[in-house]
């Protein structure tokens, strides 16, 4: 019975992304089939570092870059290698681990606002190596002609048949992470985010536990980028700049930094958002520093926590349903 109330909200959640994943393909609107691909390759990058800040309590500006190193790396290693999209992708995405794991060694010596500038300088230079490695990433011009991923010997060309792919990998990436933050490793997560002194009085290695994760949310990135190298089939170093990162802090801020399914609407609102600034080019990254800004100040559980605390202090009357709860316990009291 137990096991049956646990599997029920992931079966739940399934089938609602099921439904309008189905809806969407049905509707056969190229435009909005595309931007469904762009959120669920945004939710992977998301989600790690959700679990990196939400629920270690570890600031990272520098999740771009493991988003870089996946997507060059997929690439790089298809092509010189010869190997199949599926290997290099599996292969890059350990190598940004790897990195992640590597940097988190030297990083997490550091804590707030000097952490932060840490993880910021990580992307400053990833971006700089992407630009000027001319003879290995192509410089500002990038990488084009990238195999696509295929699936029995049918690749994945247009964005409906990528589509499926991209959530499937999502929503286990989704139930991998709820799993985690629900086992004992989870519990241990916490117990760092809160005081790393009481974390070690309880025998917890907090080094161990921040570099574990930080190796987890560089794996999400990693895939991520892959992912979106395979897709889109060209790459060029401006993704992943330190504009993205923000980007994803203000989706995991949007969706509260210790919701792991309540990203989703974090990727939403700023993929959204994105489509309404592209007309600004390069400024738009001010707009999403004025977002972060706002929500950090006015709902820092997050805007779904927030709409959920104003959802409860309407009047019953006010809420969906309650017209027809109070004429059913009319006619019930008469």
């Amino acid at each position: 019975m137990s096991r049956h109330a646990m599997n029920k909200p992931a079966l739940n959640r399934f089938l609602v992304l099921a439904a309008v994943l189905g809806l969407a393909a049905f509707s056969n609107n190229p435009y909005v089939i595309n931007l469904l691909v762009v959120c669920g390759l945004y939710a992977l990058p998301a989600i790690g570092l959700s679990l990196l800040m939400g629920y270690t309590g570890q600031i990272s500006l520098g999740q771009s870059a493991f988003v870089g190193v996946g997507a060059y790396g997929s690439v790089l290693l298809a092509q010189h290698l010869q190997l199949d999209p599926w290997y290099s992708l599996a292969l890059a995405t350990a190598l940004s681990a790897f990195t992640a794991w590597s940097l988190g060694w030297l990083v997490f010596r550091l804590k707030g606002h000097h952490l932060a500038m840490a993880t910021l300088a990580i992307a400053l230079i990833l971006h700089t190596v992407l630009v000027e490695w001319r003879s290995v990433t192509g410089g500002p011009d990038g990488i084009s002609a990238i195999d696509p991923i295929s699936i029995a010997g049918h690749a994945l060309l247009d964005d409906l048949h990528f589509l499926p792919l991209a959530w499937l990998v999502c929503y286990a990436g989704l139930c991998l992470a709820d799993y985690l933050v629900r086992s004992p490793f989870g519990l241990a997560m916490r117990t760092v985010s809160e005081n790393e002194a009481v974390a070690r009085s309880l025998g917890i290695d907090a080094a161990q536990v921040k570099r574990k994760v930080m190796a987890l949310s560089g794996a999400y990135a990693g895939l991520g980028g892959a992912l979106y190298a395979h897709w889109i089939g060209y790459i060029s170093p401006e993704p992943f700049s330190v504009a993205f990162s923000i980007k994803l802090l203000l989706i995991v801020a949007l969706g509260g930094v210790s919701g792991v399914w309540n990203v989703l609407f974090g990727v939403f609102i700023v993929v959204i958002v994105s489509e309404w600034l592209k007309p600004l080019g390069r400024l738009d990254v001010v707009i999403y520093g004025l977002l972060l800004i706002v929500v950090m100040i006015y709902c820092r559980e997050g805007a779904v926590a927030a709409l959920a605390g104003l959802y409860r202090k309407l009047p019953q009357r006010l809420r969906p349903g309650a017209r027809a709860s109070l004429k059913l316990q009319g006619r019930t009291s008469a």
